[in-house]
């Protein structure tokens, strides 16, 4: 999976699968060591094989922006900042628009339910099931106002 701007939330769960299954989550959660530390150089080439596997994993309009980054945690930080929008109302209305417009067309049921299932649980991990009035209330208003915008004519 490639990271192509509008999903994050997949992207960084299964790149976390990925590079823990690999035993180098702590290059995305933990600082370089020292360079005087005797440990650094091993260090440096293990967080350098992440680094790889980082830009192998994003599209390439994407990659630019953290090229030129010096560590694994550096890129990991500086994609969360700018994909990692907890609120990230715009792909919570993407994906409704989509759950609104889907239809199974020439897709077998399974494709078709596959197709819904993944819309239903990215939308679940951006808007977690909540009791809680005021965090409902602000869902709705952000989705009433992404649906005005969306609405207007393109000449405004």
């Amino acid at each position: 999976m490639k990271l192509n701007g509008s999903n994050y939330l997949l992207w960084v769960q299964a790149f976390r699968i990925f590079i823990s299954a690999q035993n180098k989550l702590v290059h995305l959660l933990q600082s370089s060591p020292a360079a005087t530390d005797p440990a650094y150089v091993t260090w440096l080439t293990r967080d350098y094989s992440v680094m790889i596997w980082f830009l192998n994993s994003l599209e390439e309009k994407i990659s630019g922006s953290v090229m030129f980054l010096t560590t694994a945690k550096e890129m990991w930080d500086t994609l969360k900042v700018m994909y990692g929008n907890e609120k990230n109302s715009l792909r919570i209305f993407e994906i409704y628009e989509r759950l609104f417009e889907l239809k199974q067309g020439d897709k077998s049921v399974l494709e078709f339910y596959g197709e819904l299932k993944n819309l239903v649980d990215e939308l679940e991990m951006h808007r977690p099931v909540v009791t809680d009035a005021t965090t409902l209330r602000e869902y709705h208003q952000d989705l009433a106002v992404l649906k005005f915008i969306s609405g207007l004519s393109p000449t405004l």
